[in-house]
């Protein structure tokens, strides 16, 4: 996963303004195997608001105490001169929309999750490859930035969706640790064999973890596993095998984990995803 630590946050620059008059907005598009399983570049920020969405595969964006997984559909809204990064999936591809500040309906003040249609989306793709009269490229962002804003385009906030955002210490003495568990979810090892292998013992881990995100060690293990579980399930992967790649030896063990989770069973799950329509026309 490559986490940075707290001197790289700290140091991060703003990069070059991405929207030049009279523009509202411009779209950056990363894909391919050159962006894969790692971060696109080091803990940076923008002079405008960004909204960074899912075209295919999974994308994750990464701030200094959180981390974000987008599935296709699925985006965030960072507040300009928010230091971040993001990390593509094999095959993904991810977006990088830049809105200027004078151009929002209400102004972008904390990281939050939206919905991108189907038709925005592609839209948003064609404006950044089709050469247009500039009045008619104006009018479309308009419209476009209107359509992202609207308050239905929120995402959803059911229990089974909190997936999509995992908190993450910032700690120096455990980096190397969650750096090992996001890079393997699924690994056999024990949290005991974890601190050992890191050279960390149990109640140091316990205080970092406690103090900083307000959950246990193993409650952030399970739920970094549970939101590979939940994207792996989506995507059509048998409950079984998504348990196995996990790190459960059971079907029933990584069950009772989901559900103790999201409230749902994988099962469930799967099925609230198939029967919702505008999940499916996001889906790629």
């Amino acid at each position: 996963m490559n986490l940075y630590r707290s001197a790289d946050w700290d140091v991060s620059g703003e990069q070059p303004a991405a929207v030049v008059a009279p523009y509202l907005m411009g779209t950056g598009v990363v894909s391919g195997e050159a962006a894969a399983l790692r971060p696109i570049s080091p803990p940076h920020s923008h002079p405008e608001a960004m909204l960074a969405w899912c075209y295919r595969g999974t994308v994750t964006v990464q701030l200094q105490d959180a981390l974000w997984s987008l599935a296709p559909g699925q985006g965030v809204w960072i507040p300009a001169g928010t230091p971040h990064t993001a990390r593509h999936d094999r095959d993904s591809t991810g977006c990088y929309t830049y809105v200027s500040d004078a151009a929002l309906r209400e102004p972008i003040a904390e990281v939050a999750r939206v919905l991108v249609p189907r038709a925005v989306q592609e839209m948003l793709l064609h404006l950044g490859v089709n050469d247009m009269d500039p009045g008619l490229r104006v009018r479309i962002q308009e419209v476009l930035i209107e359509l992202l804003q609207l308050p239905s385009q929120e995402a959803d906030t059911r229990r089974e969706d909190r997936w999509t955002e995992l908190p993450v210490p910032s700690d120096e003495r455990v980096r190397a640790l969650v750096e090992t568990v996001l890079t393997e979810p699924g690994a056999a090892r024990t949290a005991r064999e974890l601190f050992a292998a890191h050279g960390l013992h149990e109640r140091t881990v316990l205080r970092v973890f406690t103090t900083e995100i307000g959950m246990s060690f193993r409650q952030w293990r399970t739920g970094v596993r549970m939101s590979l579980g939940a994207r792996l399930i989506a995507e059509g992967t048998p409950v079984g095998s998504a348990a196995l790649r996990c790190g459960y030896a059971t079907t029933s063990a990584f069950s009772a984990a989901f559900r103790e989770r999201f409230g749902v069973t994988p099962r469930e799950h799967v099925s609230r995803v198939r029967a919702d329509s505008a999940r499916q026309s996001y889906w790629r």
